[in-house]
């Protein structure tokens, strides 16, 4: 039974980087922040492909952003691109269910659709540079702490 564990783990390891170089591996995590949501793991696994990344730990990565953090997430960004472009964003209204699928509705709500979109636009984009760089340059330095301590304990066998 610990034979098959070993190779379960060892597969785990080589699906997920962890022989990868921590500048790669932190990279991958950090290609997945991105403000353009829905588009985010699309454009994240492009560009692994193209960079030549791991995918999984992309995919990984584009998960920061999901159900559960969106609420906190999405009124922040707009918050703060409001903030850095002057930007108004009126209150919205919400249309009643029955109205929502005309194109009235979507024609009336134009100007606060084009304020709020520039403001999340604006402030997804900061949050996602600054994720990124804060999460490269953390996760790197937390792998190499780790690869050092487990090369160590291992030593010490």
């Amino acid at each position: 039974m610990s034979g098959v564990l070993e190779k379960l783990r060892a597969r785990f390891d080589e699906v997920v980087g962890v022989h990868e170089r921590p500048e790669r591996l932190a990279a991958a995590w950090a290609l997945g922040l991105s403000p353009l949501m829905g588009l985010h793991t699309v454009l994240a696994l492009l560009l692994a492909f193209a960079l030549r990344l791991n995918k999984v730990d992309v995919l990984l990565g584009t998960l920061v952003i999901n159900p559960w953090t969106l609420p906190l997430y999405f009124p922040t960004a707009v918050f703060v691109g409001k903030r850095l472009t002057g930007v108004n964003v009126p209150r919205l209204v919400l249309p009643r269910a029955e109205e929502v699928l005309h194109a009235a509705v979507w024609r009336q709500h134009a100007p606060w659709l084009r304020s709020v979109l520039l403001a999340w636009g604006v402030g997804a984009t900061l949050f996602a540079v600054l994720a990124g760089a804060v999460t490269f340059v953390a996760l790197r330095q937390a792998i190499v702490i780790h690869r050092r301590r487990r090369r160590r304990h291992e030593s010490g066998r």
